[in-house]
């Protein structure tokens, strides 16, 4: 028997997926197949004890979850083949292939939703866009909500937003790494040793990331709360905020970054 979810492409997502549906309670190990050519994963969604299976069999289970490289769509829906109406649910994370690109290179006729979770959703903190079209039923959006809350919160999106959904919480837990490479670096710059350095701002991210979760108050309110007028912070944020170097300082090149982001993921689809 076909498991009920198969995963194609078991890469830093479809683990988490998995990882999600058994901790929920969602599936057992033993009713989540995958689909990967990757020896060494392959030996980790064993080790899971997760079913290998082919491509070639996915209109036998349920839901099917891809999650391949967009550069290599074309090739595995060649190998799925045609899926129905009536067939299993389609959920693609892949970024800048839309719903109805999906649905034609499987036939013309899947349920196809389109999730787009990141990478905290290793943690199960994660958050996940989720839009389709008018060919999904209620049943089908709770469905693939149901998969993605295991993984951390939802939200539901027009499609026409996804490309900048990517850009924003999909590309963004890597623009928050970088900013804080660049926030320990200058810490070092400033006369720290790069141990101390890292520790003050890394458990600085941490700790003001969890207060923002726990206290549910405006980033705003926080950033007020901590700048007294005249003080050390004032002092910086006048720098983050130079306006001499780029009109509207931080705020434009985190606008500048955001929309090449956008931009790509729209490339991709085409």
């Amino acid at each position: 028997m076909q498991p009920r979810l198969v995963i194609v492409g078991f890469g830093n997502v479809g683990h988490a997926i998995a990882r999600g549906a058994i901790s929920a309670g969602i599936d057992a190990p033993s009713e989540i197949g995958v689909c990967e050519p990757d020896v060494a994963r392959v030996d980790l969604a064993l080790e899971m004890g997760l079913r290998v299976t082919s491509t070639s069999r996915l209109a036998e289970s349920e839901i099917f979850v891809l999650a391949v490289k967009p550069q290599n769509f074309a090739t595995v829906a060649a190998s799925i083949g045609t899926v129905g109406a009536d067939g299993p649910l389609v959920i693609s994370v892949m970024a800048g292939v839309g719903t109805d690109a999906i649905r034609a290179a499987l036939g013309g006729k899947a349920r196809v939703v389109r999730a787009m979770p990141n990478m905290p959703a290793a943690v199960r903190r994660g958050i996940t866009a989720i839009a389709s079209d008018a060919a999904i039923s209620e049943a089908d959006f709770l469905r693939a909500e149901q998969l993605f809350q295991a993984v951390g919160r939802t939200v539901r999106v027009a499609e026409a937003q996804f490309d900048a959904v990517t850009a924003v919480s999909g590309s963004g837990p890597a623009f928050l790494f970088r900013f804080l490479e660049a926030w320990t670096h200058a810490a070092e710059e400033i006369g720290l040793s790069p141990e101390t350095a890292r520790i003050l701002a890394r458990e600085t991210l941490i700790g003001s990331a969890t207060l923002l979760d726990d206290t549910r108050e405006e980033p705003e309110v926080l950033r007020a709360k901590v700048t007294s007028k005249g003080g050390t912070t004032a002092a910086g944020m006048i720098c983050l905020d130079d306006v001499a170097t780029r009109p509207a300082g931080i705020d434009a090149l985190m606008g500048e970054a955001l929309r090449a982001a956008r931009d790509r993921g729209a490339q991709l689809g085409r």
